[in-house]
């Protein structure tokens, strides 16, 4: 058995009221500030609080809800940051995109502050569109120091589809400055597209696209050559890169001057589980090796739904791995928790820590 089942992709179950301070934000421009009214500006006894947004025993009342779920599937520590399609990267001004991510981030370190042996946070970063990446060092440098989140989470496509002509791949040098402090923190960094205004693909379809994108992005650059300790883990199985192996192997590998194969390249990032099929779960794993798969649900979320009537639920995904043949005892021990307390040492300090 692994030493955890640790779930690497949740997102934040939270009251309405926190996506109507959203809506505040936006309608609003951030002219009357960064307050709503009607909640006070702090969380007497927790001691993190920045916005006040929910008060904390209602932020309680849902984080049980959400364990509930992870009961269910006998998860027993999930890695938690915000829904993604909520971060508004994309708007204008800055400052609401920098408020909604700081108060998204306290919801879930209270959450977390309640439940440490449960849930754990991921650091939603407030990437602005058109702006330096250094704009998220106050908020990335908060999350670790003050609220003890264990990652990050990397939007490849700050523009929200806009205009991804103009947004650098994560290959670009762009981001070496947060590679940078990434490596120094030790956080892992799960790569997961956010929202989507364009009108020619969905939101979920835009995940797929960009997080494929940023694969092969990250492995024809010398990102891994510059930080070879940064850790990238890619969620949805690695959007289409391990089903269309078979193309890329040889339209953008054989014969280049990086060496090296295609398939030894995409080993050097990690791909969660976070699909929905027997067959895509199996090619995943045959494809990239078990011991660079890890476990991932995004429970609850776009997955949280019953297959047929009668059927199981289409993210109960440990009970499709345990149920393929050709996965050992030693496969799925690395990919339902041992290589996620490796590659997030920080995880595995705050386990500790709770006991």
């Amino acid at each position: 058995m692994p030493r955890k089942i640790v779930d690497v992709h949740g997102h934040l179950v939270a009251p309405a009221e926190l996506y109507a301070y959203r809506e505040f934000l936006i309608g609003s421009r951030g002219h009357y500030g960064r307050r709503l009214k009607g909640f006070s500006e702090s969380r007497e006894g927790l001691g993190h609080g920045r916005t006040g947004v929910i008060p904390p025993e209602e932020l309680k009342h849902f984080a049980e809800e959400h364990i509930a779920w992870l009961d269910k599937v006998g998860t027993d520590v999930q890695l938690v940051s915000a829904r993604p399609y909520s971060l508004m990267h994309s708007e204008k001004p800055a400052r609401i995109v920098h408020w909604w991510a700081q108060a998204v981030n306290d919801a879930i370190a209270t959450q977390v502050q309640f439940y440490p042996q449960r849930l754990q946070g991921i650091c939603n970063l407030p990437l602005v569109w058109g702006e330096p990446v250094s704009v998220v060092f106050e908020e990335l440098e908060r999350c670790v120091n003050e609220l003890g989140f264990v990652g990050v989470l990397v939007n490849p496509d700050p523009s929200e589809g806009r205009a991804p002509m103009e947004v650098p791949g994560l290959g670009d040098e762009y981001w070496y400055p947060l590679y940078e402090k990434l490596v120094e923190y030790q956080l892992p960094m799960l790569v997961h597209s956010c929202g989507c205004v364009s009108l020619r693909e969905n939101q979920s379809l835009h995940f797929i696209s960009e997080e494929s994108t940023a694969v092969m992005s990250l492995v024809q650059s010398d990102v891994f050559d510059v930080f070879p300790d940064l850790k990238v883990v890619v969620p949805h199985g690695g959007g289409a890169i391990p089903y269309q192996v078979g193309r890329f192997r040889g339209t953008y590998w054989q014969g280049t001057e990086r060496g090296g194969t295609f398939d030894e390249a995409i080993r050097k990032l990690y791909y969660d589980t976070c699909l929905y099929s027997e067959e895509a779960l199996a090619l995943l794993v045959k494809v990239i090796g078990s011991d660079r798969v890890v476990f991932g649900t995004e429970r609850p979320g776009d997955g949280s739904h019953k297959k047929t009537p009668t059927a199981g639920w289409a993210d109960d995904i440990a009970g499709v791995l345990r149920g393929i043949p050709a996965h050992s005892e030693q496969d799925l021990d690395l990919m339902l928790g041992d290589t996620a307390l490796d590659i997030y040492p920080r995880l595995r300090k705050n386990l500790e820590a709770a006991g």
